[in-house]
């Protein structure tokens, strides 16, 4: 495993995508500060000193169809979680399909990206770092201070767990435990569907990654690319 450490880029995701020639599976980009670091959909992911910045590559099994590399958000996603809770004991739950909440707040983001036959996941974690004032109210860290690149090495071997599961068929194993964790669940959310709008109450996360949602007592399932959650909730 490589774990190249950096002071400043604009995202760990662009410079392991640009360099990717270079990187094997579970090798690690790290970064002190981001520049331009993203999310889902473009979103800005604000930076700030001691947070725990890092993407890893992923070469896929080649035993597995592609269509099932649409659950990687799903398994990076609760990967983190449990790499989290050896790191320091909390009520972590997992919002569908890229975020870590705790105290109902945003402790992570997680962001995979396709670059070929390969797959590059980045992640951002507050762990040591002051959440500024105006974000307060949406963004949690940890209670503790931690050494960070202990916690990025946790995540990424907490990962290879997770995937070599995966691999070896193990995906609905996997998904009980992702909806014990399923922050949405039984919440009041709005869900954009194009230009229309619905009230709905979350339910759990599909064998096939989407998200069930009742909706005028009618069960629809969602994939992350069609719908968009409104911020707050009902």
């Amino acid at each position: 495993m490589k774990f190249l450490k950096l002071d400043e880029i604009d995202s760990t995701n662009n410079y392991m995508k640009k360099n990717i020639d270079k990187f094997s599976s579970y090798d690690i980009v790290s970064a002190k500060n981001q520049t331009s670091g993203r999310g889902r959909r473009g979103n800005t992911w604000v930076s700030s000193k001691g947070m725990a910045l890092f993407s890893f590559l992923l070469k896929p099994d080649k035993k597995l169809d592609i269509n099932e590399y649409t659950k990687l958000p799903l398994i990076a996603g609760i990967a983190t979680l449990s790499a989290m809770k050896k790191i320091e004991e909390n009520d972590y739950k997992y919002k569908w399909t890229n975020d870590i909440y705790l105290e109902e707040k945003k402790l992570s983001g997680i962001l995979v990206e396709k670059v070929e036959n390969d797959f590059v996941i980045g992640i951002g974690i507050n762990v040591n770092n002051q959440i500024p004032e105006e974000i307060k109210d949406i963004a949690v860290s940890l209670k503790n201070k931690h050494d960070i690149d202990k916690v990025i090495l946790t995540v990424v071997e907490t990962f290879a767990d997770y995937y070599n599961k995966f691999s070896s068929g193990e995906w609905l194993d996997i998904l009980d435990e992702i909806n014990k964790y399923n922050f949405l669940k039984n919440k009041k959310i709005k869900v954009n569907v194009g230009s229309e709008v619905y009230n709905g109450e979350a339910l759990d996360i599909n064998k096939d990654g989407r998200l069930a949602v009742k909706i005028n007592n009618e069960i629809k399932y969602f994939n992350a690319g069609e719908i968009r959650i409104e911020k707050g909730f009902i």
